[in-house]
């Protein structure tokens, strides 16, 4: 008896000459109707056949939720539920400040828009630095100066000069007290600040006294017309400095303090 691969072969051979071609294919033919007329599942898709879905009805939005793959539904739920949330924080964001308060209050309450309201302070300091001070004299050459404790301006060249700086203080306020901080480590010469009104009227000085190598302060509560009017006069520092002295008198800041009506 032949073995039963070359019967097999045989066979094959003899339906290929009758039909005049023959081939071998693994496509499995879809699953037969049940006796009862059903559909059975094929072996590709235990769970069924999934269905057919149109481009068209994708991108027109026609598509029914309930037809959408599992997987598709839930992506589009949780990124329906982000866009949700992330507009609801957008919409409890505080808008960005536009508001300002004077010199003397502070900021009250922030609208939702961004707008401020102001509350008048009942005391408060001002403070400038010499170091950003413009020499009166155009001639007058100046230098950065550190030392332990601070940084301030000297002066380099020239004929003794002040440096000056604006000060903004709140109109109404009463100036209460006018402070001086410097590096003076000059015997022979010694420095001080002025408070000082765009009329040209001194308000305030603070002067140093002898030598030594720290930062020092001094405060004068002796105010000629301490009332601030700022609707008509504007207010500056003068800080004296000398080409003498150079990086041994070296002013650093001064502060005006205050008290509201």
């Amino acid at each position: 008896m032949a073995p039963r691969w070359r019967l097999i072969l045989a066979g094959l051979t003899v339906a290929g000459a009758a039909g005049g071609a023959w081939w071998v294919s693994s496509r499995q033919d879809p699953p037969s109707p049940s006796p009862t007329g059903a559909r059975l599942p094929s072996p590709h898709f235990p769970g069924g056949q999934p269905p057919v879905i149109a481009a068209e009805a994708i991108t027109t939005g026609t598509l029914a939720i309930e037809r959408m793959p599992r997987e598709v539904t839930g992506a589009l739920e949780q990124h329906s539920a982000e866009i949700v949330k992330n507009a609801e924080a957008i919409e409890s964001k505080q808008a960005r400040i536009t508001g300002t308060c004077a010199p003397g209050s502070a900021i009250r309450v922030i609208g939702e828009d961004g707008s401020v309201s102001c509350q008048k302070l009942p005391k408060g300091v001002v403070s400038v630095a010499a170091l950003a001070g413009v020499p009166r004299l155009s001639g007058t050459g100046t230098a950065q100066g550190s030392v332990a404790g601070g940084v301030g301006r000297f002066q380099t060249s020239g004929e003794d000069d002040f440096l000056v700086v604006p000060v903004p203080l709140p109109d109404g306020a009463t100036v209460t007290a006018f402070t001086y901080y410097y590096y003076d480590a000059s015997e022979p010469v010694d420095g001080v600040a002025y408070l000082y009104r765009s009329d040209d009227r001194a308000m305030a000085a603070a002067a140093t006294s002898g030598a030594a190598d720290e930062v020092r302060r001094v405060v004068s509560e002796e105010i000629q017309v301490p009332r601030v009017d700022a609707a008509r006069f504007a207010y500056f520092v003068y800080f004296q400095t000398s080409a003498e002295a150079g990086a041994n008198l070296v002013p650093i800041s001064a502060s005006v303090a205050y008290r509201l009506p």
